[in-house]
């Protein structure tokens, strides 16, 4: 697909807006972010079995690796990532003869089921015909190779996920021929998530599971290849914690029959409202019950245990400084555990994410976007905060202002999905608000006295 069909999804509630520009594009000389090319990385290398080859400088490659690998469980192939390592006489001269003979080394060595070839900034002025390379590494090899034309200049980590979400449509999703000997039940779904889901969606399909909703395979999450080719055969599709891969939900809603919806699994009440839409969607008055009865029985136990442990956390304000879908993520779960919300500020957020982050508050929070360090701090004193919560880069700022803060960056190891994962944030934000160290570095030194 054209570059810029992706910021436009038909879709997206605010597609017609006259300001509308889809997913936030970076500004002239930003590049702090993560750009396209590891947003494309971070949807397809948590596939375990296949190959990623990145066809451009090794610059490119340690770009989003060391990253993604944290997220990825051991023994798998996509530990592995390879480069061409690309040197100026490639660039110059070409390289496409040099980058068959490198998918035909991948093969031989670790004889993958596909293999993923990532397009670069600098392979993209060469002009190279890398779909004809891929074409012809299929043909000699006998497995799929894939082009995923996302150069890091063609925008942010949301539209390197469309692009995924595209490779991954046209050629995997639908390709199985053992269609017959494929496991299925009446109440099959895919989750379809992005890189800051990875972890999640292990617990979202442990909690689904005990109600009887299996999942077939986790797109942006961990799954096989084989997984990913039988993807159209559920039921109905849910998107969680991003619409990053919002095209792909529609590409199979259009070709597939396949509905999707939107889910989140922070917080009691976002589960019940993700799990009623799937029972609306089954229309099954068995699964419906289930669902009521496994409802009841987690939510009043997890109330009790709020209500015995959790009484520290009641009123204490707390101010957010995030990014991306996690300025609205944990908003219900946060009023649920008692905190006040006092100030909620985001930068590099999407249209869709505001409009969450307002679906949720309550009238006394107040929304800033785009705000800097200067003012947040400014308002975290003004509003006489006892915590901050912040994600991605923004994590230094309470720590270089020694304040008590909780990171929710999806680079963590633990999660706060689904009813164990509330009680694990009960648990992490007392453990932060009652650490020493906060009054130990606020003390003068001796030498000051």
């Amino acid at each position: 697909m054209h570059h810029s069909g992706l910021f436009v999804e038909p879709a997206c509630e605010h597609n017609n807006c006259p300001d509308k520009m889809g997913c936030s594009s970076p500004k002239p000389g930003e590049r702090t972010h993560p750009c396209a090319f590891q947003g494309s990385q971070s949807v397809l290398m948590p596939i375990l079995d296949t190959a990623h080859l990145v066809h451009g400088t090794a610059s490119c490659l340690q770009n989003g690796w060391g990253m993604l690998k944290a997220q990825s469980p051991g023994g798998s192939l996509s530990k592995l990532v390879f480069s061409m390592g690309l040197t100026e006489e490639d660039l110059m001269l070409g390289s496409e003869s040099k980058l068959l003979q490198m998918i035909g080394h991948i093969v031989r060595r670790h004889h993958p089921p596909c293999v993923f070839v990532y397009a670069t900034c600098a392979t993209l002025f060469t002009m190279e015909d890398l779909n004809a390379v891929c074409e012809k590494a299929e043909q000699a090899w006998g497995i799929s190779v894939i082009a995923v034309h996302n150069p890091g200049f063609a925008g942010g980590q949301n539209i390197g996920s469309r692009y995924a979400g595209e490779a991954l449509f046209e050629k995997v999703i639908g390709t199985t021929t053992d269609v017959e000997d494929k496991e299925s039940t009446p109440f099959d779904i895919n989750l379809i998530g992005e890189y800051s889901f990875s972890q999640e969606m292990k617990e979202i399909e442990g909690l689904l599971s005990e109600t009887g909703i299996r999942v077939v395979t986790r797109i942006g999450g961990d799954c096989s290849f084989d997984e990913l080719r039988a993807a159209h055969l559920a039921k109905v599709n849910m998107l969680v914690g991003g619409r990053s891969m919002l095209n792909l939900a529609r590409h199979m809603q259009d070709s597939f029959g396949i509905p999707f919806c939107e889910g989140s699994f922070c917080g009691s009440n976002e589960i019940r409202f993700s799990l009623r839409q799937l029972a609306y969607y089954f229309q099954d008055a068995e699964l419906d019950d289930r669902l009521q009865r496994f409802m009841r029985k987690e939510e009043a136990r997890v109330r009790k245990e709020i209500s015995l442990t959790c009484k520290p956390l009641k009123g204490k304000k707390v101010v957010l400084f995030t990014e991306g879908a996690e300025s609205w993520l944990y908003i219900s779960a946060l009023y649920e555990l008692g905190l006040r919300i006092t100030v909620i500020g985001t930068y590099s957020n999407a249209r869709e994410d505001v409009s969450r982050i307002k679906e949720r508050i309550k009238d006394d929070t107040l929304i800033i976007t785009e705000i800097d360090e200067k003012s947040i701090l400014e308002l975290y004193e003004g509003r006489k905060a006892d915590l901050m919560i912040v994600s991605g880069r923004s994590a230094y700022v309470p720590l270089k202002e020694k304040i008590p803060f909780l990171d929710i960056d999806g680079e963590r190891r633990k999660t706060y999905t689904g009813y164990a994962g509330l009680r694990r944030m009960a648990e992490d934000l007392m453990d932060i608000l009652e650490q020493p160290i906060w009054q130990m570095v606020r003390r003068r030194s001796p030498w000051e006295v």
